[in-house]
């Protein structure tokens, strides 16, 4: 059985372990000199992994992941420090019983310490495919959600940021590409528990993230199938005290705003689209005197040209950030205090949209003796979000079909009706006039931990740690009526007016009578993680270094949501509940469970690291399947490595460092909907039962449950390098494949509609993916310059094994041996010029000269769904790659980022519009008239007629090329003077201009950012300038 025990009961298991740990360290020693000591870098980091040595003999021991170390040793001996990336250091013992040691980054070497899952590693012992990158680098983007800040840094990982709203624009993570039907979100773990918000953190709290991409990840096991992304925050390290305090405010705009046309276009592609549509010239909405007095901008009470991006926009939104920190300590005890403050609002002219983020991060150590260490870690952030009652999708759905014709306001100022009416008048709803949106959330993470190395057994170590997590939520959406003005055409032009005249005496004052309503809603999680883990590293005779351990964890999550509703508020000044009306209330609760229990180790062992080896078991067991049939699963893994540069045959060769791995891997999947084993039940109403004609409620079954389902299965294989040569060079890569299986899928398209039912998902769909990843690398330090240049390629691609299709269905229609998301479209042959090419080709009933020319795939002589092929082409790009650029002159360094994708396409035009709404410059431009045969676009569309509305007609020409190149980040700092810095008592001092999304190379130019989500509708990207400094005490 899953673990379903109360929370005091894992407490109590917490506890007692530590009790243990109490116990056995009692046990002591001979008397005899032992020589303890932290090792940092030069930012006072902790270093894992370094490996201390005696002097002249193999005696020696390594740093755990706190950069600690305890050794036997006499007065008269050298220690020695070392690992690859530092330089190493001697240090004599004397008579100190306490050495602690900077040591300094060898710039001529790779960064080698790698936090993989459940530890450490020297990056040279790694064999898996994981990337690291540091705080530095994090901190670089000036971003609100840490997951933008990702974006191009790192070899596999696809980043695509959907949008722009602040507190809202968290990007979507990708490890490799999709590589199933269902969820393919990566599984973040931070501090060593899943379930926390990456996007929540304040980035100068996090000391460094790794990507876990093939076989490393199954040690995460039945989560692990999308790749595992590791978070870690800061901590302390002895030494004095350390302040740091940094800051920057900035300034924000969209990337990309689609160009609408202006008025008299509108009126003038309206006219033609009437035309087409049969409409006599009498009839046509605008005549052309119309068109000219648009394009004239003389009648502004009867012709104007609104832009409806500026009446609801503005040109720039204001962001801001600071953080302060404090870290030190002493043999006793190290900490890390941390208070982090982010500010953005929004981009909307009235400033509705406003968003505030407060982070408080601690982390405390106690060395209670030589052996045992306690700790505790929290971290605090409350989020505070303001905006309009109205969602961003639909504000931006109606600013992009205002049409230019309508008035957003009166010449005189006063509010006019829009295109839409009030109700969905952008430049009234993206405001606090339409009501207002507050949320609130608070996120609590908290984890006490405690580690023991074991008394009489070297490299024997005890470590446990619980966290209990609250996240909390309540929102308070508050709807109220609006007022407006209606202008009395007739009566102003009948009185001889022309539109030039004021026309003020012909307004009428109006409210569009929507009824005030109030929704709260209250939202709460629990999170309980219990972890133990025993550890055991030992080198034996200097040249078999072995390491493993054994852990057992159990987690349970627990969600509850209550919502109520109220309508009939006689006063908007009380949007309270107590407030409403007692019709058309409504309430409602939604709880959740999840939990779970594993068995996990690993056991990994290298020669002379040399030959290395590592493998690792998992089992796990979740609540989420039938305990009869699916709840438990068995994941292994191996990995093989070799360094190849240690071999004699390869000394003094021009290539410094080469390691060759290869690994396979089984990991699962678990995000799907639990309990679908279970039957489940919904009341419903419109029965009908026995005689008579009365309806009465009923009962009736969701869905049929599946007492099989069990989680997806990937099985990964990975083979790669990493190098280095002449000294500044670096190169690594990696070719891997995975399997996915057991994928749910339901197997309705296979089963006629008649039968009536609805079939459970079973695990029988298959992925197959496959890609590479490649990164190079130079880096160079002459006296006062220094400049390097890395760049990153990655190339993933899926395929569709098996999966439920009617078997009916034509050959080039079938999903299997296609991608994941390939789009099912009609395929363009360009444009009709005249009548005589629409009658001597196959076409859709009604086509005219200017639409658009479908091929008869099928060659039946008729356009008909069959005649749709499958697209390969699908949002997810298979293609990634970056290049950064860093260079410095003694105080002075530039950074840059450049990200880009290939092979990604989406839906250019959605519905197309007309009479409804206005179109884009794009659809304009060039577009097939009389006057233009030979156009490449087609005619003015209808988007109510059913040849540009129906889905079946569908064609290629309405998607686009994504294909682009981003500036996506540049900083320039300037370090001030030492003499500056030591007036004033700091340890550093920089000042710095940056940008985010700066600058942009399309491939198609076209009406959107090719990153953004959506068509109309939705909040745009933003670019980010922003002037910021960094000090330290």
């Amino acid at each position: 059985m899953c673990w379903s025990e109360p929370p005091g009961k894992a407490l109590l298991v917490f506890w007692i372990s530590c009790i243990l740990i109490l116990g056995v360290q009692s046990i002591t020693f001979a008397q005899q000199k032992t020589v303890t000591g932290t090792v940092k870098d030069e930012r006072s980091t902790p270093i894992p992994g370094v490996t201390v040595l005696v002097k002249g003999t193999s005696k020696g021991t390594t740093t755990d992941v706190n950069g600690k170390y305890s050794l036997h040793v006499s007065p008269d001996e050298v220690l020695v420090f070392s690992i690859i990336g530092y330089v190493s250091k001697e240090v004599t013992v004397g008579s100190r019983t306490t050495v602690d040691v900077s040591m300094t980054e060898d710039m001529q070497s790779l960064s080698e310490v790698v936090i993989v899952g459940f530890g450490a590693e020297k990056k040279v012992n790694v064999i898996g495919s994981i990337e690291t990158i540091s705080t530095k680098e994090i901190k670089a983007s000036p971003v609100g959600s840490v997951s933008n800040a990702l974006a191009g840094r790192l070899p596999g990982l696809v980043v695509q940021q959907p949008q722009g709203e602040p507190g809202a624009d968290a990007a979507q993570l990708l490890i490799r590409g999709r590589g199933t039907l269902g969820n393919s979100a990566p599984l973040i773990i931070i501090d060593g528990t899943e379930g926390r918000d990456i996007n929540a953190l304040n980035a100068n709290d996090i000391e460094s993230i790794s990507v876990l991409k093939d076989a490393s990840a199954a040690i995460y096991g039945a989560r692990a199938a999308n790749g595992v992304i590791l978070v870690t925050t800061k901590k302390g390290a002895q030494g004095k005290p350390r302040i740091d305090y940094s800051m920057y405010q900035g300034l924000s705009k969209p990337t990309w705003l689609p160009e609408m046309t202006d008025a008299a276009t509108y009126a003038q592609m309206v006219r033609e689209m009437q035309t087409y549509d049969g409409v006599t010239e009498a009839n046509l909405r605008y005549k052309p005197e119309d068109v000219e007095k648009y394009r004239s901008g003389e009648y502004p009470w009867t012709h104007p040209n609104t832009n409806w991006n500026d009446v609801t926009l503005r040109n720039f939104a204001n962001t801001s950030n600071h953080n302060l920190s404090i870290s030190g300590g002493t043999d006793r005890v190290t900490y890390y205090g941390g208070i982090g403050y982010f500010h953005s609002d929004g981009i909307y002219k009235r400033d509705a949209n406003d968003f505030k983020r407060f982070n408080i991060k601690v982390n405390v150590d106690f060395n209670v003796n030589k052996y045992l260490t306690v700790g505790v870690a929290l971290n605090e952030i409350q989020e505070n979000r303001m905006s309009s009652a109205m969602d961003r999708e639909t504000i931006f759905n109606v600013v992009n079909q205002g049409r230019p014709t309508d008035f957003a306001y009166w010449p005189n100022g006063q509010l006019a009706t829009g295109s839409f009416g009030l109700g969905y008048h952008p430049a009234v709803i993206s405001t606090l006039d339409y009501g207002f949106n507050d949320r609130k959330n608070l996120m609590s993470y908290n984890t006490l931990n405690a580690s023991l190395k074991i008394p009489g057994v070297e490299g024997l170590a005890l470590t446990t740690y619980y966290s209990y997590d609250i996240d909390f939520n309540k929102g308070k959406l508050f709807t109220q009526p609006l007022e407006g003005y209606t202008f009395n055409r007739a009566a102003y032009l009948a009185a001889g007016n022309t539109g030039k005249e004021d026309g003020s005496a012909f307004l009428t004052k109006i409210s569009n009578n929507t009824p005030r309503t109030l929704e709260n809603t209250y939202g709460n999680a629990t999170r309980k993680l219990y972890h133990l883990q025993m550890d055991y590293t030992k080198t034996f005779n200097n040249v078999h270094n072995l390491s493993a351990f054994v852990a057992y964890e159990q987690f349970k999550n627990e969600t509850n949501s209550t919502s109520a509703f109220r309508t009939g508020f006689v006063s908007s000044a009380l949007p309270y509940l107590f407030a409403g009306g007692n019709l058309n209330k409504d309430n409602y609760e939604t709880v959740g469970i999840d939990t779970r229990v594993n068995y996990f180790g690993r056991l990994s062992y290298n020669f002379k690291e040399k030959y290395l080896f590592q493998f690792t078991l998992r089992r796990d067991g979740s609540v989420r399947f039938s305990e009869e049939s699916g709840r438990w699963g068995t994941f292994p893994s191996a990995l093989v490595g070799w360094v190849v540069s240690k071999e004699s045959f390869m000394q003094d060769k021009f290539v410094n460092f080469l390691k060759l791995k290869a690994s396979w891997g089984r990991m699962g999947n678990d995000q799907v909907d639990p309990f679908q084993y279970l039957a489940s039940y919904s009341f419903g109403t419109g029965g009908v039962y026995g005689t008579g004609l009365n309806y009465s409620n009923s009962l009736f079954q969701n869905v049929t449950p599946n007492p099989n389902i069990t989680w997806e299965i990937a099985n990964m294989t990975n083979v790669g390098f990493e190098s280095a040569f002449f000294n500044d060079f670096f190169l690594n890569a990696d070719f891997f494949y995975q399997r996915r299986s057991r994928i749910l899928v339901a197997r309705n398209a296979s089963v006629p509609d008649f039968t009536g039912i609805s079939l459970p998902n079973e695990n029988f769909g298959i992925v197959d993916s496959k890609g590479l990843e490649v990164e190079l690398g130079y880096q160079k330090g002459k006296s006062e310059v220094t400049y390097g240049i890395t760049g990153n390629f990655t190339f993933a691609r899926n395929k569709i094994v098996e999966f439920d299709e009617p078997k009916q269905v034509v050959e080039w229609q079938r999903r299997t041996g296609h991608p994941i998301g390939a789009i099912l479209l009609h395929k363009s042959a360009g444009i009709f010029k005249n009548a005589d090419q629409v009658n001597s080709t196959p076409h859709v009933t009604g086509a005219i000269p200017g639409d658009v020319i479908i091929e008869d795939v099928n060659g039946d002589g008729q356009i008909t769904a069959d005649d749709r092929v499958l697209f390969d082409q699908t949002s997810v790009p298979e293609i990634t790659y970056a290049a950064s650029l860093n260079v410095g002159y003694k105080a002075l360094r530039l950074t840059a980022l450049i990200t880009g994708v290939g092979t990604a396409w989406r839906q250019m035009l959605g519905s197309q519009q007309g009479l409804q709404g206005n179109y884009y410059q794009f659809q304009a431009d060039g577009r097939w008239t009389p006057e233009n045969p030979n156009a490449t676009k087609p005619r003015t569309p209808n988007g109510w007629q059913p040849y540009w509305r129906n889905n079946s007609f569908r064609t290629d020409m309405e998607y686009q090329n994504m294909e682009f190149a981003r500036l996506k980040n540049v900083e320039l700092s300037y370090t001030l003077p030492k003499k500056f810095q030591n007036t004033l008592k700091m340890a550093n001092a920089e000042i710095y201009l940056s940008g985010q999304n700066l600058f942009l190379f399309y491939a198609s130019q076209g009406i959107w950012d090719p990153e953004f989500s959506g068509n109309r509708d939705n909040y745009p990207i933003m670019k980010v300038y922003t002037i910021g400094a960094r000090v330290s005490f």
